[in-house]
């Protein structure tokens, strides 16, 4: 695990322009952590450059997204930052599997919209509501 990152590497430099755009836009730590969505304490110890508080891919996911919101960095600076950390990288989860040919998955993705879930409970509630007429009418009181 990574617990130091070096001020000459890409992670450095990456975490150091994120803490100055913070800086610059007058954000404390409990801002920029509303504002991205992420622990205070988290962007307190990547600014520090301590990593030791979690697994590499877990900081590099945090990393990824603290730059994403607010709009510093690309996909190279983000790929050598990945590699310093030593994390592999992981391809996006519907396309990987449409691209191994398991067309299911993406489909059984598809089948759990809420529009589908929706359809289902309707589905439920009317077969409740035609059993409860059936018993009626073989059973009445």
């Amino acid at each position: 695990m990574a617990d130091e990152v070096s001020p000459g590497g890409a992670l450095g430099r990456l975490l150091q322009e994120l803490k100055n755009e913070r800086i610059k836009r007058h954000m404390s730590i409990d801002d920029m952590s509303r504002f991205v969505n992420v622990s205070s304490s988290h962007i307190e110890k990547l600014e520090a450059g301590d990593f030791s508080f979690l697994p590499p891919l877990y900081v590099f996911s945090i990393v990824k997204k603290y730059a994403g919101e607010v709009g510093i960095g690309d996909e190279q600076l983000l790929a050598l930052c990945r590699a310093e950390l030593h994390t592999p990288a992981i391809p996006a989860l519907a396309s990987s599997a449409a691209s191994r040919g398991d067309e299911h998955r993406v489909a059984d993705d598809a089948r759990r919209s809420p529009a589908h879930r929706s359809r289902i409970y309707l589905f439920i509630a009317l077969l409740v509501l035609l059993s409860f007429a059936a018993l009626l009418y073989y059973f009445p009181f």
